[in-house]
């Protein structure tokens, strides 16, 4: 399927800027058709979680600042419940992990997913190391075809359990034009979407929120689709 990202370089920054200068979570989000990662490969993936258990992705923004999906933390959630594991590539394997104090959704956020970003504050700093990095924003979008990489602990199958082990898979970047031919009405300037022909590789179930990376920057945060790696939705 296509699966739908927001886009940092339009929606992130302004969010950013205003704070520092004065799906339903776990049923959109897997990693179909990807294979085992590692943190050290992927040192910006964080696990986000709730009572102790994975809730989204999410990726390192600075020490102390988290980028996830909006969708992953409105509703009626206790803050004191919620946490940030950072420097793991096993979810069961808790190296560092930090409260979240407070939580900044886009002001333009709608139950559509337009402007679909959150920024979750920490209690406290994670250390910078080989484990732990934050990313740099991507400032443009992709040529039409050009290879981005989603991570996540999302399920490896729609509607399957998800991975211990982190998990990585290569789509291709599609323009918004032509999503539009899956998803009329539905898309906006925030959105694009990635996929491969023919489907088989996909993020999925419990990956939203997560990155959605090109040449190493952070293009988009895995927002919303249609099932797992179908054919006829990217």
């Amino acid at each position: 399927m296509v699966k739908f990202f927001i886009v940092l370089c339009l929606a992130l920054v302004p969010a950013l800027m205003a704070e520092f200068v004065p799906l339903v979570p776990m049923l959109d989000g897997r990693i179909v058709g990807g294979s085992d990662a590692t943190i050290e490969q992927y040192p910006h993936q964080i696990s986000m979680r709730y009572r102790g258990n994975h809730r989204c992705g999410g990726s390192v923004y600075s020490s102390n600042v988290i980028v996830s999906a909006a969708h992953c933390v409105v509703g009626d959630l206790d803050l004191s419940l919620l946490t940030i594991v950072a420097g793991s590539t096993y979810l069961n394997e808790v190296t560092w992990e930090l409260p979240v104090i407070k939580i900044i959704v886009h002001e333009k956020y709608t139950s559509s997913n337009d402007y679909d970003v959150a920024i979750l504050i920490l209690g406290g700093h994670f250390p910078i190391n080989d484990k732990i990095q934050p990313i740099a924003l991507a400032t443009s979008r992709p040529e039409a075809g050009a290879e981005v990489i989603v991570t996540g602990w999302g399920t490896l199958v729609e509607g399957g359990n998800i991975p211990n082990t982190l998990q990585q898979v290569t789509v291709n970047y599609v323009e918004l034009s032509k999503c539009k031919r899956s998803y009329p009405l539905m898309l906006t300037d925030r959105m694009l979407c990635a996929n491969v022909e023919g489907g088989g590789k996909d993020a999925c179930q419990g990956d939203s929120g997560g990155p959605l990376i090109h040449e190493n920057k952070l293009l988009g945060i895995v927002s919303w689709g249609i099932g797992c790696a179908r054919k006829s939705f990217p």
